[in-house]
C-alpha cells in the first residue's frame, strides 16, 4: 500500500494545501518551523485520530485557517484505490469517511481492515517515528506492538490477539473473581448463603399465634379507654388555665370603667387637631414678624452708606484710555532684558553659522546654505552605502567561493574517481535465498516443536481426538462471544487461535515436502547442494554488499560530475559580483555631482557635510530674527513715552517724578474710584429690592393675626393657655377609652372571642383564684398519669404485633427453598461459560508464545543483515531471545554488548535495523504499508549516514517511504539526482 496523494485542509501552518506521492522514496526538505513534523502528525490524525489537547489548546490546530484535518489517497498492492478522510476541531476521532473503490462509504471498521490490523502505537512505533521513537527501544517490545505484527502474520486481519486474549481476561473477571463482590457469580453465591442462613431459622420457630393475638387485643382495648379519659381531663385544665390567665384582664377594665366616668362627656366634641393648628399659626405669625424687622434694618444700614460715599467723574470718564497706557508700559517693562537677551542671541547664532563654514572647508555661507540636507538625502546616502557595502561582500564571497570549489575539484580530480564495476543482475538470486529460507521454515514447523499445554482433560487428548474436542466448544465461544458485545473479527481470533493451535498438533508427524524444489533454489543462488544453513545466510549477505558496493560506484560518480557544474556556476557569480560593484560606486558618485557635492567622497563625509549645512541654516535664520526683535523693541519704547506723557498733562497730574510713578498714581485713583462707584449701584440696587419684598411680608402679618383671633373665638377662648387646658383634659379622656378597649380585646383573645368576655368577667366576680389553681395542679398530674399508663399498653401491643409477624414468617419457607434451587441453576450455567473463556484464553495464550518464538528470528536475521550493512560489518549478529524484552550485538570478533554498552548513535542504528526487520515480516503477511521519517540520521557519522542512506533506498523499492529533512546535504545523500525531493519552503 502506498500514499498517492496527501491533502491538508488545515492543520498547524497547511492550509488548503496537497502533494502528490511517487512510489517509493519520497524526501520532504525544509527549514526548521516549516512544517515537517506537522506533517508527519497530520498523516498520523487522519489515519488514527487527533491527539488530545494541551492547556485547553487543541493539539495542531489550524493556524492559518481552513478545515481542521485532510485526506489520503491510498493505492493498495492489488492497485485498488481508498480515500481516508477524517476532520475535527479538538483531540478524539472526529469525523472519519472511508471510501472503497466501488464508491460505498465505511468507518473506522473499513479502515482497521484496510490496515490490516495496524494501530496507532503500532503505526507510530514502526511505520512512522521520528528521532525521539527511534532512541527508545521500548517502543518496539510492547505487547502491543509485537502482537499486531504476529497477529497479521497469523491471518487474523485487523484484531490483535493480544487484545483477544485480554478480552476473554476481561470477560472472566466480569463474571468472577476471588475476592470480588459485584460479579455475577459472586453476587449469586453471597444471596444463597443468605438464604440457607434464614431457612434454617424459620425451621426452628416455636407456635404461640394465638396467645398473641388475645393479649395484643386486650391491650388495645385498656389503651383505647385511658385515651378517653385523658382527653376529659385535658378539656377541663384547659378551661381553668383561661380563667387564671384572664384575672389580671378583668381587674384592669374594673379599675379603667371608674375612671372613665370620673370626666365631662362633653369633651368628646372638641377636635383633637385644634391646638396644633393654633400653634401652626402663631408660628408663621411669629416668623413673618421677625422677617419685617430683619428688613427694616438692612434698609436703614443702607441709607447711612450711600451717605458717605462722593464721585470723580472726570477720572472715571477716562478710565479706558488710563488703563490701556498702563498695561502697555506694564507689557514694556522687561523691553531692557528682552533687547540684551536678542543682542546675545544674534552673536551667538552669526558665531555658529562661523563654525560651520570653518568645519566645512572651503565653502562659503551661500553654497552650504544651498545644501540640501532632508532626511530623503540623508537617507539617500545609507541607501549607497548598504548598497556599496553588500555589492562588496558579495563579490568578496563569490570569488571566495569559487576559489575554494575549484581548487576542491582539482584534488578529487588529482585522486582520481572511484573505480567502475560491471553490473551484476543479483534480484533472482536474493529472491532464491529467501524463497529457501521460507521453504526450510515451513519444513521446521511441519516437523514439530515444543508441545503446547492445553488445560484440563484435553491434555489428554492427541491428535484428531484434541481437534473434535475443540470444535466442539467452538459453538459456546461464538454464543457466548455475541451475547457479551464481542466483534466478529474477535470472535474470528478467538476461533482462528484455537483450530492453529489443534492444527499444529495434529500435523506434528506429517512427513516434510520434496527436496527437488531446494536444489533448484540453491543453483539459483550460486550455492552447492545440501547447502546449511550459514552458508545461505553468508551468500545473502555477500549479494546484498555487492547491490550496494555498485551503488557507492555510481553515487560517487554523480557527485563529481555535479561538482564540476557547480565550479563553473560559482565562477560566472564571481564575474557578477565584481560588476554590480563596479555599478554601485557609478551610480555614488552620480548622486554627489547631483546634489551639489564632490565626487569620490565616501557616504559619511557627504552625511556630514549635510549636516554642517542643515546646523548653518538654522542659525542663519536664528540671528537674522534676534536682529529684527531688537529694531521692534525700541521703536515701540519711544511710542509709549509719548502717549503717558499726553495723558497726564490732560488730566492735570503733578509735574513732579517720573512718568511711571506718575502713571502709577493715577492708576490707584481711578481704581478707587471704580471700587466706590461700584459699591454706590450695588448698595441703591439692593435698597430697591428690599423696599419690594417689605409689602408682601407687611400684608401676610396682618393676614395671619386676623387668623388667630378667629380661631380662639370658635372654640369660646380668650387666649392660646385657655384652649391648650382643654385640648389636654380631652386627650386624657380619649386614652382612658383607648385603654379599655386594648384590655378589652386581649381578653376576648384569651377567652376565645369578645361574645364571652363579659360571662368570663362575671365568673371571675364569684370564684377565688386559690381554688382554681389547686384544682387546675390536680387534673394536670391526672392526665399525665393516664397518658403514661396508655404508652405503655401502646408499647405492649407493637411488641405482640412483632411476634405475631415472626410467628407469620413461618409461610416464607417454601418460597426460600424455590429461590435457592433457581439461583444454583443460574450459578452452574454461569460458571460454565466461565469455564469456556478460561480454556479459550489459556489455548490462545500458549498458541501466540508459540508463535512468537518461532517467527523471531526471522525479523531478526533480516535486522541484522541491515544492522550489519549499516555498520559495515562492525556488528554481525543481533541477538533477541523469545520471551525476553532484553536486545544484545555481537561484534565481528563475537564481543557480546548490551544496547546501554553502545554509542547513541550505534544504538539508534540498531534500532532502525530492527524496525526494518519488523516492517519487512508485517509485509510478508499482511501488506506492505507507507513508511514515515522524521530526520532520523542526525546522530550518524558520515560513513553509517551513507549506508543507512542506501538501505533506506533499498526499503524504497518494497515499501512508499516518505523522509522528513531540515539539511539539504542529507537530502542529497538520499537523492542524489534530487528528482524524489520535494521543497516545503
Amino acid at each position: 500500500m502506498r500514499i498517492e496523494r496527501l491533502e491538508i485542509g488545515g492543520f498547524g501552518r497547511f492550509a488548503d494545501v496537497g502533494w502528490d506521492l511517487d512510489p517509493g522514496l519520497t524526501v520532504m526538505l525544509g527549514q526548521n518551523e516549516a512544517g515537517k513534523t506537522t506533517l508527519l502528525n497530520a498523516v498520523r490524525a487522519i489515519l488514527f485520530g487527533f491527539e488530545s489537547s494541551r492547556d485547553g489548546r487543541a493539539w495542531y490546530p489550524a493556524l492559518a485557517g481552513g478545515r481542521r484535518g485532510g485526506r489520503l489517497s491510498l493505492v493498495t498492492a492489488s492497485g485498488d484505490r481508498w480515500s481516508v478522510e477524517r476532520h475535527g476541531e479538538r483531540g478524539g476521532a472526529g469525523s472519519l469517511a472511508v471510501r472503497a473503490p466501488s464508491g460505498n462509504q465505511g468507518g473506522q471498521e473499513t479502515l482497521d481492515r484496510l490496515m490490516h490490523g495496524a494501530d496507532r502505537d503500532l503505526f507510530n512505533a514502526i511505520f512512522a517515528f521520528g528521532l525521539g521513537e527511534l532512541q527508545d527501544l521500548a517502543t518496539l517490545g510492547g505487547e502491543a506492538v509485537r502482537g499486531r505484527i504476529y497477529g497479521a502474520a497469523a491471518g487474523l486481519g485487523g484484531t490483535s490477539a493480544i487484545d483477544v486474549e485480554r478480552r476473554l481476561r476481561e470477560e472472566q473477571e466480569a463474571l468472577f473473581r476471588p475476592s470480588g463482590r459485584l460479579q455475577p457469580i459472586n453476587q449469586l453465591f453471597s444471596r444463597m448463603d443468605d438464604l440457607h442462613a434464614r431457612i434454617t431459622e424459620l425451621a426452628r420457630q416455636p407456635e404461640a399465634f394465638e396467645t398473641a393475638h388475645r393479649e395484643r387485643a386486650a391491650a388495645r382495648a385498656a389503651a383505647a379507654a385511658r385515651r378517653d379519659e385523658v382527653q376529659a381531663l385535658r378539656g377541663r385544665v384547659l378551661r381553668l388555665q383561661k380563667l387564671l390567665d384572664a384575672a389580671p384582664f378583668a381587674s384592669t377594665l374594673e379599675t379603667l370603667d371608674v375612671e372613665l366616668a370620673a370626666t365631662d362627656p362633653a369633651l368628646d366634641e372638641l377636635a383633637p387637631e385644634a391646638v396644633s393648628i393654633l400653634e401652626s399659626r402663631l408660628a408663621a405669625l411669629a416668623e413673618e414678624r421677625a422677617r419685617l424687622a430683619a428688613l427694616d434694618e438692612q434698609l436703614t444700614e443702607i441709607e447711612v452708606q450711600l451717605a458717605g460715599i462722593s464721585i470723580d467723574e472726570r477720572l472715571a470718564g477716562a478710565a479706558d484710555e488710563i488703563r490701556a497706557v498702563d498695561a502697555d508700559r506694564r507689557g514694556h517693562a522687561g523691553a531692557a532684558d528682552r533687547m540684551r537677551e536678542a543682542a546675545a542671541a544674534e552673536a551667538r547664532h552669526a558665531a555658529a553659522v562661523g563654525e560651520q563654514l570653518a568645519r566645512a572647508g572651503s565653502w562659503d555661507e551661500p553654497r552650504l546654505l544651498a545644501l540640501d540636507d532632508s532626511i530623503a538625502s540623508i537617507e539617500a546616502t545609507r541607501e549607497h552605502e548598504r548598497r556599496l557595502e553588500q555589492a562588496a561582500e558579495a563579490a568578496a564571497e563569490a570569488d571566495r567561493r569559487h576559489r575554494a570549489a575549484a581548487d576542491e575539484l582539482a584534488a578529487r580530480e588529482r585522486e582520481g574517481g572511484p573505480p567502475a564495476e560491471n553490473d551484476g543482475d543479483e534480484a533472482d538470486a536474493i529472491a532464491a535465498l529467501r524463497q529457501l529460507n521460507r521453504l526450510r521454515e515451513r519444513r521446521r514447523v511441519a516437523g514439530g516443536g515444543p508441545p503446547v499445554r492445553l488445560p484440563g482433560s484435553l491434555r489428554r487428548l492427541p491428535g484428531v481426538a484434541a481437534l473434535v474436542g475443540v470444535l466442539v466448544a467452538l459453538p459456546f465461544v461464538g454464543a457466548f462471544g455475541l451475547g457479551l458485545g464481542l466483534g466478529a473479527a474477535a470472535i474470528g481470533a478467538v476461533l482462528g487461535a484455537l483450530v492453529a493451535a489443534v492444527l499444529l498438533l495434529a500435523t506434528r508427524d506429517e512427513e516434510p515436502a520434496d527436496a527437488s524444489d531446494e536444489a533448484t533454489l540453491l543453483a539459483r543462488a550460486g550455492l552447492a547442494p545440501g547447502a546449511a544453513d550459514a552458508e545461505i545466510a553468508g551468500r545473502e549477505v555477500e549479494l546484498l554488499e555487492v547491490r550496494a558496493r555498485r551503488s557507492l560506484v555510481r553515487d560517487e560518480a554523480g557527485r563529481l560530475e555535479a561538482r564540476r557544474e557547480e565550479v563553473a556556476r560559482l565562477g560566472e557569480a564571481a564575474a557578477a559580483g565584481s560588476a554590480a560593484l563596479t555599478a554601485a560606486r557609478e551610480a555614488w558618485d552620480a548622486w554627489l555631482s547631483e546634489h551639489g557635492m564632490t565626487p569620490g567622497a565616501s557616504p559619511e563625509v557627504a552625511r556630514q557635510v549635510l549636516a554642517a549645512a542643515g546646523i548653518a541654516r538654522r542659525a542663519a535664520e536664528e540671528r537674522d530674527e534676534q536682529r529684527r526683535i531688537l529694531a521692534r523693541l525700541e521703536e515701540a519704547g519711544t511710542e509709549l513715552d509719548r502717549r503717558a506723557s499726553a495723558l497726564l498733562e490732560r488730566l492735570e497730574v503733578g509735574e513732579r517724578g517720573s512718568i511711571d510713578g506718575r502713571l502709577a498714581s493715577l492708576v490707584h485713583r481711578l481704581e478707587r474710584t471704580v471700587a466706590d462707584r461700584r459699591v454706590v449701584q450695588q448698595a441703591e440696587a439692593r435698597h430697591a429690592a428690599l423696599v419690594e419684598r417689605r409689602r408682601p411680608i407687611e400684608a401676610s402679618v396682618e393676614t395671619l393675626s386676623a387668623a388667630v383671633t378667629e380661631h380662639l373665638a370658635s372654640h369660646g377662648c380668650g387666649d392660646a393657655d385657655a384652649l391648650r387646658a382643654l385640648a389636654a383634659a380631652a386627650a386624657e379622656r380619649r386614652a382612658l377609652q383607648q385603654r379599655m378597649r386594648e384590655t378589652r380585646a386581649r381578653l376576648g383573645g384569651v377567652t376565645g372571642g369578645p361574645e364571652a368576655v363579659d360571662a368570663l368577667r362575671a365568673e371571675l366576680r364569684d370564684r377565688d383564684l386559690s381554688s382554681v389553681e389547686a384544682e387546675l395542679a390536680t387534673a394536670a398530674a391526672d392526665a399525665e398519669r393516664l397518658e403514661d399508663e396508655e404508652r405503655a399498653l401502646l408499647a405492649t401491643a407493637g411488641e405482640l404485633d412483632a411476634r405475631i409477624r415472626d410467628l407469620e414468617a413461618a409461610d416464607e419457607l417454601g418460597t426460600l427453598r424455590q429461590e435457592l434451587a433457581t439461583l444454583e441453576g443460574r450459578a452452574e450455567a454461569l460458571a460454565t461459560e466461565w469455564a469456556v473463556r478460561a480454556i479459550a484464553s489459556r489455548l490462545l495464550s500458549e498458541t501466540r508464545s508459540r508463535y512468537e518464538r518461532e517467527r523471531q528470528p526471522d525479523v531478526v536475521r533480516a535486522a541484522t543483515a541491515h544492522f550489519e550493512r549499516i555498520t559495515g560489518g562492525r556488528y554481525a549478529r543481533i541477538v533477541a531471545p523469545p520471551g525476553d524484552g532484553s536486545v544484545r550485538v555481537e561484534t565481528e570478533s563475537g564481543e557480546a554488548r548490551l544496547t546501554d554498552e553502545l554509542s547513541r548513535g550505534t544504538a539508534e542504528q540498531l534500532y532502525l535495523a530492527l524496525r526494518f526487520g519488523l516492517i519487512e515480516e508485517f509485509a510478508r503477511q499482511a501488506e506492505a504499508l507507507p513508511v514515515v521519517m522524521d530526520d532520523i540520521l542526525v546522530n550518524f557519522d558520515a560513513d553509517r549516514a551513507d549506508r543507512a542512506a542506501a538501505a533506506i533506498r533499498d526499503l524504497a523499492t518494497r515499501h512508499q517511504v516518505l523522509f522528513f529533512t531540515c539539511h539539504a546535504a542529507m537530502a542529497k545523500l538520499l537523492d542524489p539526482d534530487g528528482g524524489r525531493t520535494v521543497s516545503l519552503d
